[in-house]
C-alpha cells in the first residue's frame, strides 16, 4: 500500500448491533449506578420501588434514544475512512441540519467523558485519528463487514466497510496491526 486508502460508508443505527449494544450497557452501568446511590441514601428501605422507578426511567431514556437514532439521525451516519501506513483515521460526513451537528456534538461529549461504551464515535470535533502503534489487536466480523480496534482494554475504532472493499481493508489491516505473542502457550 503505497498511498493512503480512502472511502465513505454509511452506516445504520438503529439495526447496528455494535452500537446497540453499547448504548444499553453504558444506560444500564450508569442507571445502575444511580440505582445503587438512591438505594444506600435510603438505606434500602424500599429496594422494589426503586428498581421498578429506574426500570421506567430506563426503558423511557431507551425509546428516546430510538427516536433520536431513527427520526434526527435518520438512522444513518455518513463515515469517511482514511488508512495509510501510519494509521486510520475517521470523520463524520456533513450533516444535513444544525440540529443534526448539535445531537452529534452532545453525544460525543457524553461518550468522551463516560468511562463505558464503543468509543467508535468518540470524535472530537468530527474526527478521529489511531495510530497502528496504539492497536493491539483488530477483531474481524466479516458477515457485518466491521473490524474492531482494540487497545489492551478498550474499543478504540470500529471501521466499517462497503462490500466491495471488505477483503482490501481486512488483508491491509492483518498485514498492519502486529498481533500480541501468545503467553505461556506451548511452542
Amino acid at each position: 500500500m503505497g498511498e493512503a486508502f480512502e472511502w465513505d460508508i454509511r452506516v445504520p443505527l438503529v439495526s447496528n448491533v455494535y452500537v446497540l449494544i453499547d448504548l444499553l450497557i453504558a444506560i444500564f452501568l450508569v442507571s445502575g449506578g444511580f440505582a445503587y446511590i438512591v438505594l444506600y441514601l435510603s438505606g434500602f428501605s424500599d429496594f422494589f420501588g426503586v428498581l421498578k422507578l429506574f426500570i421506567v426511567a430506563d426503558a423511557l431514556f431507551i425509546v428516546a434514544m430510538f427516536i433520536v437514532m431513527g427520526f434526527i439521525f435518520v438512522n444513518l451516519f455518513q463515515l469517511h475512512y482514511r488508512m495509510d501506513y501510519d494509521g486510520i483515521e475517521l470523520s463524520v460526513g456533513e450533516f444535513d441540519d444544525r440540529f443534526n451537528k448539535l445531537a452529534w456534538r452532545v453525544s460525543s461529549l457524553i461518550q468522551r467523558y463516560g468511562f463505558m461504551g464503543g468509543r467508535v464515535y468518540l470524535l472530537r470535533d468530527s474526527e478521529q485519528r489511531v495510530p497502528w502503534s496504539n492497536v493491539f489487536r483488530a477483531v474481524f466480523d466479516k458477515r457485518r463487514k466491521v473490524v474492531s480496534l482494540n487497545s489492551e482494554s478498550h474499543v478504540l475504532m470500529r471501521v466499517y466497510c462497503t462490500p466491495d472493499i471488505v477483503d482490501r481493508v481486512f488483508s491491509m489491516v492483518q498485514g498492519l496491526v502486529t498481533e500480541p505473542e501468545n503467553e505461556g502457550s506451548p511452542s
